[in-house]
């Protein structure tokens, strides 16, 4: 088989692979593009590579792409750490293929656009297929069957169960509007599991981190960013099946601005036969696999984190807890859609063994000693400083100023009930 050969101009690489020159910033320009946009979504080391190692391949790709994730400002701020958690694991059953069993989450809180505040989170249990739906605040289970009827059932089918946190009630309504829906008098026989296997919550971390990365100041265009997150989500491989989402359910990739370069005609569709055992193999090894994927979680459930030390001098991430964000955040903005961590700051002292002393701005009026749990290592990006510049506001707003207000020209009173009034000067 050949490794490198000569097409159209271009140097390719085996596997059909176009080999990019180390020059002209043609790997850094492919790295941001399979990155920093929209639709690639900030993803991790292995999700990066998978996407551009389709198409592209240079020498020590993966290492280049671990140093650029590594000094991404964005994702330092946004990205929460993942922390082992203690105990042991109890995962339910694996289902037999795509859509027989599915996960339902909802995400409130984020600012009112058209009626909608909510996000309703729907995932395949098998395939990990994820559908973000805009939604009321108040969802009653009536509204939620019409929202899953119409971005679920119509494409996928009815699931054999769902798993839910949700009270026994709320779900049993959503039963029976569902079926009341689809005009049927049979009786099913369902499965309703009031608990959650953690896939939901992990799935609503990465739609809230992939919001981070994209909302304006304002919040208000989260809704136009659900569907391109959508696409990016399940674009993306996922740890416990190594496919992705869309491998699984629909048997291949989509195309991606990453695959324009490489239109060629791939030749004749397979036969039916061969379509349907690539299918039932695809399966069979995504169960193996996910099965692999619980047995290591379990193993990693009962082991402790390592110590973390800092220097004097090193420049740290400060997590920003709920009892920060009281004092440093306006009221009305959604804390899911706040960066994670703020900084870097320099350290300037240890205290005790595991708490240090940071030189904060003045903009934080909060103590500068913290534990080392609220605490993070910032790298920075030495070839390319203006990485290391955020380009949205800092998460605090100041509510204090040094200057005395020397005269009032004009105020009013805005609102109209009495408990939600203010006055603006």
């Amino acid at each position: 088989m050949r490794r490198y050969w000569i097409e159209d101009d271009l140097l390719h690489f085996k596997g059909g692979r176009i080999v990019v020159p180390n020059g002209g910033g043609l790997r850094k320009d492919l790295m941001k593009e399979a990155h920093d946009t929209t639709w690639a979504g900030h993803p991790g080391v292995e999700r990066m590579l998978a996407l551009l190692s389709r198409v592209y391949f240079w020498p020590k790709m993966e290492d280049d792409i671990e140093a650029y994730v590594k000094t991404c400002h964005v994702c330092q701020m946004d990205k929460t750490e993942r922390k082992k958690e203690a105990g042991l694991l109890q995962p339910l059953p694996i289902p037999e293929r795509p859509w027989l069993s599915v996960s339902m989450d909802f995400i409130s809180g984020f600012p009112k656009v058209d009626g909608k505040t909510s996000i309703m989170v729907v995932v395949d249990r098998f395939s990990k297929y994820s559908v973000f739906i805009a939604a009321p605040n108040l969802c009653s289970s009536e509204i939620a069957v019409e929202l899953f009827y119409k971005y679920v059932v119509k494409y996928f089918g009815v699931p054999a169960d769902i798993v839910s946190d949700r009270d026994t009630k709320f779900t049993g309504r959503f039963w029976t509007a569902l079926f009341n829906m689809m005009g049927t008098e049979l009786k099913f026989s369902t499965a309703n599991h009031p608990q959650t296997d953690g896939q939901t919550e992990r799935i609503n971390h990465l739609l809230e981190e992939y919001l981070r990365h994209y909302v304006t100041a304002s919040q208000r265009n989260w809704v136009t960013l659900l569907d391109t997150a959508q696409f990016c989500y399940n674009l993306h491989k996922s740890s416990a099946t190594k496919m992705s989402p869309f491998e699984i359910v629909l048997g291949k990739q989509p195309v991606t601005p990453l695959d324009v370069a490489k239109t060629k005609n791939q030749g004749k569709c397979p036969t039916a036969y061969r379509v349907a055992r690539d299918i039932l193999e695809m399966f069979s090894e995504a169960q193996d696999r996910l099965r692999k994927a619980q047995r290591r979680m379990k193993k990693y459930a009962d082991q402790h984190r390592r110590s973390v030390e800092f220097n004097v001098g090193d420049k740290v991430l400060l997590k920003l807890t709920p009892q920060i964000w009281k004092q440093i955040v306006s009221k009305t903005s959604h804390r899911g859609l706040i960066p994670k961590y703020d900084g870097p700051f320099e350290v300037v002292k240890k205290v005790g063994e595991v708490a240090y002393r940071l030189n904060l701005p003045e903009r934080l009026k909060i103590h500068p000693t913290f534990h080392v749990s609220f605490l993070k290592p910032y790298f920075a990006n030495a070839d390319d400083p203006d990485r290391n510049r955020s380009k949205k506001a800092p998460p605090s707003i100041p509510t204090q100023f040094d200057a005395d207000i020397e005269k009032i020209l004009d105020h009013r009173i805005v609102g109209k009930s009495k408990k939600n009034t203010k006055t603006e000067f």
